[in-house]
């Protein structure tokens, strides 16, 4: 009786294209090398495309999916974008009137391209990726720069991560 009412679950499960998020993937399975672009920053912050650059690299290799290379010319494929905004808006307030939370946003223009022929293929591209983190500081705000930083490599990491399972994943 259990495998007359599983097998039809079953055959609808594998049937329905169902699969594990991450286990899939929309790019070519002869691609074997990334480079990854410093990406342009229009941000008021200097080093935040640095702070970026270092997260996509150490998630690209935490995945293992592509052998990361340095020079454009040595890759299959190359990861560019560009760094429109990082916005910093206060969220809470206490009773003074003086912020507590803010929230970090970044905006950013993502594409990525197959550089195996004479002309480019975009592979992927997204004009708006974006994520965000908030984060607290002291009433004194003594802490507020600490803070700001601590933000900016934890929104890195957070989008960094986004970004690498929508490439691979076609999101």
């Amino acid at each position: 009786m259990r495998r007359l009412i599983l097998l039809p679950f079953l055959l609808t499960l594998f049937g329905c294209g169902y699969h594990l998020v991450g286990t899939s993937t929309y790019l070519p399975e002869n691609i074997q090398s990334l480079h990854i672009e410093l990406f342009a920053n229009q941000t008021a912050r200097a080093d935040m495309d640095q702070r970026v650059a270092e997260a996509l690299n150490l998630e690209w290799v935490r995945r293992g999916r592509f052998q990361l290379v340095d020079r454009a010319e040595d890759a299959d494929i190359v990861l560019s974008g560009t760094m429109t905004r990082l916005s910093i808006i206060p969220v809470s307030f206490d009773d003074s009137g003086r912020a507590t939370e803010y929230q970090m946003t970044l905006l950013t223009e993502v594409r990525l391209h197959d550089v195996r022929e004479e002309d480019p293929v975009l592979l992927w591209e997204n004009k708006a990726f974006s994520r965000r983190t908030s984060y607290a500081v002291d009433e004194d705000a003594v802490d507020y720069f600490d803070r700001q930083r601590e933000a900016m490599d934890e929104l890195s990491t957070y989008y960094s991560r986004a970004l690498v399972s929508a490439v691979l994943e076609g999101f």
